[in-house]
């Protein structure tokens, strides 16, 4: 015990890097080397590890790295003072999401890169034959190249003089490099939000639902591509856009699921205008070319379907799709086009469209590589698409636990993952999705209740003296006390905590407007005994831990990260869960508790 007191010394660092990390994008996602070297530390070789709650399979891939250790991995052991028992061991995974169950099959099953890489190659080749001048278009200098991403944009309507222009003209600015967050109609000087300026629709012929569909109008506005090898970007002109509305009559489009989105709390009226079924979310060209690659995998064969979706999958939603977009970053001498955002539906302004033929052949080297990394593990992944509710193991079959559970009403997963679902031809079923979730009706008990229910069984099925690791992140005390009062209703109890320290915050760690730096991550183990009801709150000990926490912060560390407000916030929350004392604060109170201190202290000095 003495050994594994010094894993949880210091914050456990996760790189959001590397292959397999990189395989394919899942929101709230933990590195599986830095899973696997908590798995060598608290099981002996051979010993099973379940996740309840396994998302896209990182506990299985750190499972099968356990006996295939990166240098990485060694030397972060060697830097914590832990010495890791490398070796094989099973996991056994349950994810209600058909997507997360199977990323988790596929990718943890794999013998062979070899096959999948020549496959993949001649699956692209063919579609890019079949289709050859869909990304055609005119260089800068009037020759043929290459599309590699075209920037689309809204098109608004000026309140006062009711002038139409783009969002582009409104907001953009290539010298200086930005984009500007107040509307100015080029024509009156009105100047108003973006948010409050009507956007322009238009009705076209759906080419799935074969009938009149109303829509958010978009034009090309600005085009990035490739002639031999140089790159080039212009503006996007008149016969752009007459080449871009012949594409439907000119290219045969693949069979499309017919799928009504099933919107839930990311749905904002207005500005999800015109989004009403999955291939809403697709330009013209690239719902077609998705669509053909999808249909011609049936022709290789079946032993390769699987890896060939899991390739396009991996690069549909977050790239695919209308969902990429153009943002502006510092030092940067031109606009960056990037992915969708994890853990939100979320189409900008200016959505980009990507070319899915150059983005393939990038995915396919990063997938092969990490493939290669699991591949010759000789550890064993077994993977349930079913609800963690009810576990059809044996008592005490289990070792060890290592879980990532919904944080409350952080991620309405099922709403965002139908669009990869959709395309499986499965979709989540939520009635067991253990979340907060108005569009489902469940509330912060409801939450607690099916939390209970998953930890009662992880009690049953873990061993005596066997131990859980969880990693949670709120920046709510009622989600908090969700949680706690979940796994002490079922008999856990928390022995030691540490920070999972994250390299990058997703999407909605950065951009909300209450963050938390470090996601707490907790050792439990079986308490003996069931706790029935809600603790009351001891606010003394709550406030000398608060208090306690931010001068220790202050006059010994020299790490600027460990001053934080929002890593202070996760040390408390940590604390209190080792002392066993009820977290009563939110983040955005703790806060300001930090900030009064801080100016106390100043003027003390």
């Amino acid at each position: 015990m003495i050994e594994l007191n010094k894993l949880y010394n210091s914050p456990l660092p996760a790189n959001r890097t590397g292959a397999l990390y990189n395989a394919f994008a899942y929101p709230t996602k933990i590195s599986p080397e830095a899973i696997a070297l908590y798995i060598a530390c608290h099981t002996k070789v051979g010993e099973t590890v379940l996740d309840p709650f396994a998302g896209s399979g990182t506990t299985g891939l750190a499972t099968m790295l356990c006996d295939q250790p990166t240098h990485e991995m060694i030397e972060m052991a060697k830097k914590l003072g832990v010495q890791p028992v490398w070796g094989k061991r099973q996991a056994v995974l349950y994810e209600l999401s058909p997507l997360g169950a199977f990323i988790s099959k596929v990718m943890s099953n794999l013998q062979s890169s070899k096959g999948f890489i020549k496959n993949a190659k001649q699956l692209i080749n063919e579609i890019e034959k079949e289709l050859e001048s869909i990304y055609v278009v005119k260089d800068d200098e009037g020759k043929f190249g290459t599309l590699r991403y075209l920037v689309w944009s809204e098109v608004l309507i000026c309140p006062k003089c009711k002038h139409k222009s783009s969002f582009w003209e409104n907001a953009v600015s290539r010298i200086p490099l930005a984009i500007s967050s107040t509307f100015k109609c080029s024509k009156c000087k009105h100047t108003n939000t973006f948010v409050n300026i009507q956007r322009v629709t238009e009705t076209v012929t759906d080419p799935v639902l074969k009938k009149k569909h109303n829509r958010k109008k978009r034009i090309p506005i600005w085009i990035y591509g490739r002639t031999g090898k140089r790159t080039w970007n212009r503006e996007a002109n008149k016969n752009d856009l007459k080449i871009i509305r012949e594409i439907p009559k000119k290219y045969i489009l693949g069979e499309v699921p017919v799928h009504p989105i099933n919107w839930g709390v990311l749905h904002r009226k207005g500005y999800h205008k015109g989004i009403t079924h999955l291939h809403h979310f697709y330009t013209d060209r690239n719902l077609i070319v998705f669509s053909r690659l999808w249909e011609k995998i049936n022709d290789y064969p079946v032993d390769q379907h699987d890896v060939l979706k899991l390739l396009l999958l991996s690069y549909n939603t977050s790239h695919s799709t209308l969902m990429s977009r153009v943002v502006v970053k510092k030092q940067s001498t031109d606009f960056v086009i990037t992915g969708a955002q994890s853990g939100v539906l979320y189409i900008s302004n200016l959505p980009a469209e990507k070319n899915i033929f150059e983005g393939l052949k990038r995915k396919i080297t990063t997938l092969s590589k990490a493939f290669d990394l699991v591949s010759k593990s000789k550890s064993t992944v077994t993977v349930f698409n079913e609800s963690s509710t009810s576990l059809g193991l044996d008592n005490q079959f289990v070792s060890y636990v290592f879980t990532d559970p919904p944080f409350g009403d952080y991620i309405p997963y099922s709403e965002i993952n139908q669009i990869n679902e959709a395309w499986l031809g499965q979709i989540t079923n939520s009635d067991e999705e253990v979340v907060v979730n108005s569009a489902q009706n469940k509330s912060t008990d409801d939450y607690a209740r099916l939390m209970t229910k998953v930890f009662l069984e992880v009690n049953r099925v873990l061993r005596n003296k066997g131990r859980m690791n969880l990693v949670f992140h709120s920046a709510k005390a009622e989600i908090w006390q969700a949680l706690v009062s979940s796994y002490q209703n079922a008999g856990f109890k928390v022995v030691l905590s540490n920070i999972l320290d994250k390299v990058q915050g997703s999407f909605k760690q950065v951009t909300s407007t209450i963050k938390v730096q470090g996601d707490p991550l907790l050792l439990l183990t079986k308490s003996n005994t069931i706790k029935n009801g809600k603790s009351i709150n001891d606010h003394t000990k709550e406030n000398r831990i608060i208090k306690n926490i931010i001068q220790e912060a202050f006059n010994h560390s020299n790490n600027a990260d460990e001053q934080k407000p929002e890593r202070l916030f996760s040390r408390y929350v940590t604390a209190c869960l080792e002392s066993g004392v009820p977290i009563s604060t939110n983040a955005s109170k703790f806060y300001k508790t930090v900030e009064d201190m801080i100016k106390h202290h100043q003027n003390v000095s």
